[in-house]
């Protein structure tokens, strides 16, 4: 990359980058491999610097618990329908956050966390204690139990 923030661009294009690249794995049935990322200028915004103290003193940044991973199977109906139901949550449509138990724990642990995020814009805490209960990975309930 030629430039970087380091607080809002960096954890951003990390994530897609490498959700991407294990995506492409899993059509082409091989292994994700290292991904390395390259930047040229990685910088913060005096803005930013102390939003980044409070992330990094938050502590959720553990370097033993890994998002699991994607499932070996071809990920590309999976990802349509988890699209598809962001499509929804995003609509404000009114469907209920059990609709991720149609996809695998994966992608489903995925769809929750967008109902967690419909739910935490709502404020409605009582959702999601009640969608943290059906996550399959644990990972992710440093996220949600911050919204809690």
């Amino acid at each position: 990359m030629r430039s970087n923030d380091a607080y809002i661009g960096l954890p951003h294009d990390v994530f897609a980058f490498t959700m991407i690249q294990e995506f492409v794995a899993r059509i082409l049935g091989c292994e994700p491999g290292t991904y390395k990322h390259f930047v040229g200028s990685l910088h913060i915004y005096e803005e930013h610097i102390k939003k980044a103290e409070g992330f990094i003193a938050e502590g959720y940044q553990s370097t033993k618990n890994f998002m699991p991973p994607m499932p070996s199977l071809n990920p590309r109906d999976e990802l349509k329908n988890l699209l598809d139901l962001e499509n929804k949550i995003r609509l404000g449509q009114t469907i209920d956050f059990t609709l991720a138990n149609d996809l695998s724990s994966f992608w489903a642990d995925l769809g929750r966390l967008l109902f967690v995020l419909a739910a935490k814009k709502r404020a409605d805490t009582g959702t999601v204690e009640k969608i943290r209960r059906s996550m399959s990975s644990d990972v992710y309930y440093p996220y949600i139990d911050s919204i809690i």
